[in-house]
């Protein structure tokens, strides 16, 4: 019996010990966790709080620039605002919101809260964006107010395009704005952020993968208390620099030149001869390489105001938005007429020396019997008299004896409707064809002179003039010489001369066309005296309206190139309304003085 109780107690003795060991490791456990792990286990907490999220730093966008590094385009840094959720310990995002629009003085209202807090119950870390295209000055406010410091609020630095003289090639130059629903579909999976602004039109677009840039990207860790860690994860590359041919003091002085001319023909000449010319265009070229180095268009607009004078600009009669220079088409007139000579000498159906009898009347159709004015010329006429004097019956009867079809094969190789590479929209235009539903046999002859049913830009004409003067080799028009990485100005694409077409014959084909070019210049009154010899062909195109006597009113039309011993430049004007050729004469000697002057 005594037995037993002893051993019962020891029993119990050793379930004692064995609890208070079990509660000793317990304890010693707890302590542990809560002594020695006290900051692991803080960790985990707040991890198990934490949301990561990111943000993009957009990348600054290119300049554009001339070929002397004029700005044309550029960025200037503006500043967006973002609401961080959670706000800071002891703020609260709804207040923030609302003292942000009071220092900046914007109008909030039910719209801001309303989507404030769709945000905020969607969801559990983010940034809430406030406002867009803040100046230095508002900028300078939120900060002065604590708000950026006290991480509520970020301030998220981006680029406005501004154009230090926005009537600078506005046309050519384009737009940039936000991504449309049908560019994204293209867009997606380049990287280009769904709400960046890229280039909608002219250059800006033709030269979006230069000029874009690379975003940069920040991770942030969020918790309870508000932003616990910021880290860079990509630094921004900005856009690249892409400079153009273009020479900016020239671009202006040509514009100007341009407009003066139609103010003054407005002013001074007679109704039909010029009082009407309202609108033009100046296109010069580099004859050597393609290069765009002018291309004026009147009227304008200029594109720091193109937003908010859209409507007005869009509703104007004059058609300001119109790019004349590559979209404007027009009949050429006797501009024409070097075309049909370079069909003719290269087909071997005339020599320079052949001659046609200018009567004054060409007679072969007895129901189509249209005129020359013989001015300066009469009786047998050879190619440079003809050129000299843009002598009609020459050109009738040589293009009546090549066909249609011929001399517009011929006239498409030079460049006249056709593609001349240029980076921006251009118009096609036409020749006139033996397939056309109109065609007759009469409309050879007027197509022979540049009419019917031919129409052709501006572009276009200076490419053809470039063309004539590199002996019927055509080269690609640009507007963009290089692009250049703007951080380390390491050259990233560079552009050539490309050849595009060539019209066959070379020396012995445009060697007396130049001849006949060259003697016009010297019968053309605004060029005497000029120290370079010119090259040159007018034209005075009939327009479909009719002046009050029945007659028509005529456009001018001109192309050149100069010096004709070494051609550097090649030019070709156009004015509405203009009169007639010859009125386009003394523009281009002010086009040709502005060039000259540049060089030295």
């Amino acid at each position: 019996m005594h037995r037993n109780n002893r051993n019962g107690k020891g029993r119990v003795v050793v379930l004692l010990v064995v609890c208070a060991l079990v509660f000793g490791a317990f304890l010693a456990r707890l302590a542990w966790m809560q002594f020695a792990m006290a900051d692991y286990y803080a960790q985990k907490v707040t991890e198990a709080s934490t949301t990561r999220y990111s943000y993009t730093v957009p990348a600054a966008r290119g300049d554009i620039v001339d070929r002397h590094g004029t700005v044309l385009a550029q960025d200037t840094p503006v500043w967006d605002v973002y609401l961080k959720y959670p706000a800071p310990p002891g703020s609260d995002i709804h207040e923030v919101a609302q003292r942000t629009l009071d220092i900046l003085q914007l109008s909030g209202g039910e719209d801001v809260e309303t989507q404030l807090a769709a945000f905020c119950a969607s969801v559990s870390a983010g940034e809430f964006p406030l406002a867009g295209g803040l100046t230095a000055a508002q900028a300078a406010l939120l900060y002065d107010a604590g708000l950026v410091q006290s991480g509520a609020v970020r301030l998220s630095p981006t680029g406005e395009r501004i154009w230090p003289d926005g009537t600078l090639l506005p046309h050519a130059l384009g737009t940039v704005g936000p991504i449309t629903a049908e560019q994204w579909a293209g867009l997606s999976g380049t990287g280009i952020a769904m709400d960046a602004l890229i280039g909608q039109s002219g250059l800006e677009a033709a030269y979006e993968s230069f000029l874009h840039g690379v975003d940069g990207s920040v991770q942030v860790t969020a918790g309870e208390s508000g932003v616990l860690r910021e880290q860079v994860t990509a630094e921004p590359q900005p856009g690249a620099t892409l400079v153009l041919t273009l020479d900016a003091e020239l671009q202006r002085q040509v514009q100007s030149a341009l407009e003066n001319h139609l103010a003054g023909m407005r002013a001074n000449n007679a109704a039909g001869a010029g009082r009407e010319a309202n609108a033009g265009a100046v296109v010069m070229v580099d004859v050597k390489t393609g290069g765009v180095l002018a291309a004026a268009n009147s009227p304008s607009f200029d594109l720091s105001t193109y937003r908010s004078d859209y409507a007005a600009l869009a509703a104007d009669p004059a058609a300001p938005l119109l790019d004349r220079t590559a979209q404007g088409q027009y009949a050429p007139g006797s501009a024409f007429k070097p075309a049909v000579a370079s069909a003719a000498l290269a087909s071997g159906l005339i020599t320079p020396q052949d001659t046609v009898a200018c009567t004054g009347t060409y007679r072969y159709y007895a129901d189509y019997q249209p005129h020359c004015l013989q001015s300066g010329h009469s009786g047998r006429v050879d190619l440079l008299t003809a050129l000299k004097y843009s002598c009609n019956i020459f050109f009738y009867d040589v293009g009546r004896r090549l066909g249609a079809d011929a001399f517009a094969d011929a006239a498409q190789h030079l460049g006249l409707a056709n593609a001349t590479g240029i980076e921006v929209p251009e118009a096609a235009g036409s020749l006139t064809r033996s397939t056309d539903d109109n065609f007759t046999l009469g409309l050879t002859l007027q197509a022979a002179i540049g009419q019917g049913n031919t129409a052709v830009t501006p572009m276009q004409l200076a490419a053809y003039a470039a063309a004539l003067a590199n002996n019927g080799q055509r080269l690609r028009l640009h507007y963009a010489d290089r692009a250049v990485d703007s951080a380390t100005g390491q050259v990233l694409w560079q552009a050539g001369p490309v050849v595009i077409d060539v019209m066959p014959g070379g020396e012995e084909v445009f060697g007396p066309i130049r001849e006949g070019m060259v003697a016009m210049g010297q019968t053309v009154g605004a060029l005497r005296g000029f120290p370079l010899t010119v090259a040159c062909k007018t034209g005075t195109p009939q327009r479909a309206e009719t002046m009050p006597g029945g007659s028509h009113y005529t456009n001018s039309v001109l192309i050149a190139y100069a010096p004709a011993e070494d051609p550097q430049v090649a030019v070709a004007i156009v004015l509405e309304y203009g009169g007639g050729g010859a009125k386009a004469s003394p523009l281009l000697r002010s086009v040709l003085e502005s060039w000259l002057a540049l060089q030295s």
